[in-house]
């Protein structure tokens, strides 16, 4: 009974909390490994942050509030994405990517940057210690996309038993 009444009131307030946010591993309809980061945006609604890996790299997909068809892609070239994570020594630290506009399902715009070995290498550390990530765009048509998304380290456990199942190059 007391295991019952700490569970439920464990849910209730992860629930309740507009902060609840966490990482969650599936496999795509290819098999391929997709770590998907449920974002809290600083006007409390929420978005979706995609990893991928390749060898010893991460893909990374930032979903916008924003629907985007193919000729008005070129309207956000020379996005940037902005990465802030936390070191090994507990130093923040941000790392800053080129991102390509893509549409994803249903219309909606994402940006989509791949990591090099050592950046990849800075990001795995950090959330897999269960350190929160921080990602933000930057460009200027991307006013409704304002301010810093915060993936809170929730279920860091399970993604990183995932990772270091698909992605063994990156567990060094």
């Amino acid at each position: 009974m007391h295991c019952r009444t700490v569970t439920a009131l464990a849910l209730a307030c992860s629930l309740a909390s507009p902060a609840a946010a966490a990482w969650f591993a599936r496999t795509d309809s290819g098999g391929k490994l997709v770590i998907t980061g449920v974002a809290s945006n600083p006007d409390m609604t929420t978005t979706a942050v995609y990893l991928t890996c390749s060898g010893d790299k991460f893909d990374v997909e930032v979903l916008t509030v924003l629907s985007a068809n193919e000729e008005e892609l070129a309207d956000y070239r020379g996005t940037k994405i902005v990465l802030g994570y936390e070191t090994e020594k507990g130093e923040d630290r941000k790392m800053g990517l080129n991102g390509e506009p893509i549409i994803s399902a249903g219309g909606a715009l994402s940006i989509r940057a791949t990591l090099d070995s050592r950046q990849s290498a800075l990001l795995y550390t950090s959330i897999s210690r269960g350190n929160r990530l921080d990602v933000e765009l930057i460009h200027p048509e991307l006013t409704d996309d304002k301010g810093i998304k915060k993936v809170f380290a929730a279920f860091w456990s399970t993604m990183t038993l995932a990772l270091v199942k698909a992605c063994p190059a990156l567990d060094k």
